[in-house]
């Protein structure tokens, strides 16, 4: 097969608001403008287009619903409690208390400016 994943699409009102979000909790670089922008997230892209240039280009698609919790994006880190701590420094996206669930993982989970989820986790060491 070669098809392969590479990003994620976010379609906002403010595409330079949703960039300058990513860029910070990522500490990454993006390029683009307030039609499209692409965030250059390690191992990782999200395309980020307005709302209403989408709406123009394809008027049979509803772009009405806001955000939900339906979905995530999910990203592993080395150390959730820094990360955690790293994030409620920027004060951005209103992160949860980072729990460990019964399948070892350790997350939390925050919020992009359009209310999308994003959870980051961590899981245990192995012993050596």
């Amino acid at each position: 097969m070669n098809i392969y994943f590479t990003d994620v699409c976010f379609i906002t009102n403010d595409v330079l608001r949703l960039r300058s979000f990513y860029e910070t909790l990522f500490e990454c670089k993006s390029e683009g403008d307030e039609i499209h922008s692409f965030v250059h997230v390690p191992g990782f892209g999200i395309a980020i287009y307005s709302k209403q240039k989408a709406a123009d280009e394809n008027p049979s698609i509803d772009y009405t619903s806001p955000g939900n919790d339906c979905f995530y994006i999910g990203f592993n880190c080395d150390d959730a409690d820094a990360e955690h701590s790293r994030i409620i420094k920027l004060g951005i996206g209103n992160p949860s208390t980072p729990a460990t669930w019964p399948w070892g993982a350790k997350s939390f989970n925050l919020h992009n400016p359009d209310g999308n989820m994003i959870v980051i986790r961590s899981w245990p060491k192995e012993e050596k």
